[in-house]
């Protein structure tokens, strides 16, 4: 449920030339959008770029917007990308190499394209007055592995810390299988160099024990292999009168997925509400799960590869 954009530095001044561009672009990629920006290079080397090719004809509205625009770029939905740019060629060639290199979704491009590109879509900037087309932050998911598997493989590899909040996670095959598939899709096309992945779940009678859950988990997976660096299982004991841990989530830092049920796999008729959280409720969770403020640690496991 992530869409990423690959977005040339022309095309960034030219949002900011109206109050309505900037706001729509700001609407369509904050948390509870599924657009992204992928960063084809350091941030800093972007920003400069991007500064530059402004031009001093931009008055100081225009100035100030584009310095805010890319400040919520790498804040807020910024994905750890880093394929490189060749000054030898267009911006539109380095996007088509790092579209093969690994697989994004859409170029956001000053000039039209000269070709079409299978699987990318384009935004030009001539288009932005007709506005950003908004993107659906929901989707009604069957409780069958391959369809979790599709509602979550973008998410997944073009995030870089993903927490997955599972108060009931155990070693049945319907909880233990998805999570371990979920684990693979963190490595798989990744343009991610590196990814830390927790697990949180609830200290409760007959849980099982977090080692025995590693084990479980990395057997089945071949870290190795991939670009994930690091592996957490954490139980948690809920404060008094605070609050209850019983909801799921995929939490990254590029946003958050509520599942309404679980993350666990059920019968093919039964259907879950997965919803990409909106900036007030993300930062909540993320407090109380990914920093752990609601929380005290009973026991935790971190195994590096």
């Amino acid at each position: 449920m992530l869409v990423e954009h690959l977005v040339e530095p022309e095309f960034l001044t030219e949002v900011v030339s109206s109050k309505r561009n900037y706001e729509d672009f700001l609407r369509e990629f904050s948390r509870q959008s599924p657009r992204v920006v992928g960063k084809l290079q350091k941030f800093n080397k972007f920003r400069r770029k991007t500064l530059l090719a402004q031009g001093e004809e931009a008055n100081e509205d225009q100035q100030g917007m584009l310095i805010e625009l890319l400040n919520f770029i790498e804040e807020t939905c910024l994905v750890d990308r880093n394929s490189g740019i060749d000054g030898g060629i267009s911006f539109f060639e380095n996007c088509v190499q790092a579209h093969q290199q690994f697989p994004s979704h859409v170029f956001c491009l000053n000039a039209r394209a000269e070709q079409a590109i299978q699987g990318i879509d384009f935004i030009y900037s001539a288009d932005l007055n007709d506005g950003i087309r908004s993107l659906p932050n929901q989707r009604l998911v069957q409780k069958s592995l391959n369809e979790m598997v599709q509602a979550t493989t973008d998410f997944l590899r073009l995030s870089s810390r993903i927490t997955f909040v599972d108060p009931y996670f155990s070693d049945r095959a319907t909880m233990l299988n998805p999570m371990v598939k979920f684990i693979e899709l963190c490595g798989a096309n990744s343009p991610v160099e590196s990814t830390e992945i927790t697990i949180l779940l609830k200290d409760r009678a007959g849980a099982p024990l977090i080692q025995f859950l590693m084990n479980a988990i990395t057997t089945h997976n071949d870290f190795n292999s991939t670009g994930i660096a690091s592996l957490t299982v954490t139980s948690l004991i809920e404060k008094d009168n605070g609050e209850a841990l019983h909801n799921r989530y995929i939490i990254s830092e590029l946003g958050a997925l509520f599942w309404g049920i679980g993350l666990d796999e059920r019968h093919s008729e039964v259907n879950d509400d997965v919803v990409m959280l909106n900036e007030e409720i993300f930062s909540k969770r993320s407090k109380q799960y990914c920093e752990l403020e609601a929380f005290n640690i009973h026991e935790s496991k971190t195994q590096k590869f």
